[in-house]
């Protein structure tokens, strides 16, 4: 049986008070009202409520990609719809975003044959498609997209994050100044 919004919102709050890779069944159906017997008796397990409720923040990231993958503007209008979108996502679970960040790499990363650590495709190709489309209608400067995704959406929301979690800043501040780094030109 699937976890209801509720619980996933019960989930999310047992992260943000105790980390992801330390919270246990016990706080998810404290913060849920209930008991863990209830919990456990509806077919819920610890795994299977982290992993439901990670899985529904990503989906609701894909469907803010997918609006800024279908925009009809131009690759610079749809990449800050992008990353709109990413910094909703965000707003909307920072506890989550923020345990995750300290928690298992499962969640966001792929092992390669090489040992590196690439961020799951769900999370970048919208960044690389839009950086790729930039490039071919001569918006954006990109000559690696697929790296220059990685490092966008790990550089954007990662720093967001930090900065509204640790920092306590408000969206707008952190927004802004997130985005202001981007107009810096490197050599």
């Amino acid at each position: 049986m699937g976890a209801d919004r509720s619980l996933r919102a019960a989930v999310e709050a047992a992260i943000d008070e105790h980390r992801f890779d330390a919270v246990t069944l016990e706080q998810i159906a404290e913060h849920a009202g209930i008991n863990r017997v209830t919990l456990y008796r509806r077919g819920h397990t610890r795994e299977a409520l982290l992993t439901e409720t990670a899985a529904a923040a990503a989906a609701e990231f894909r469907d803010g990609a997918l609006a800024a993958l279908t925009h009809p503007g131009r690759a610079p209008e749809r990449l800050g719809v992008l990353v709109d979108a990413l910094f909703d996502l965000a707003d909307r679970h920072l506890g989550l975003l923020a345990g995750l960040y300290d928690g298992p790499t499962a969640v966001f990363h792929l092992a390669t044959d090489d040992d590196d650590a690439l961020t799951r495709l769900e999370y970048t190709e919208p960044f690389e498609r839009i950086l790729s489309d930039g490039a071919a209608e001569g918006t954006l400067d990109s000559q690696h997209p697929a790296e220059d995704a990685e490092v966008l959406f790990n550089l954007l929301g990662w720093t967001y994050i930090h900065l509204r979690r640790s920092h306590g800043w408000p969206p707008a501040q952190a927004r802004h100044a997130t985005l202001r780094q981007l107009r810096y030109p490197t050599s």
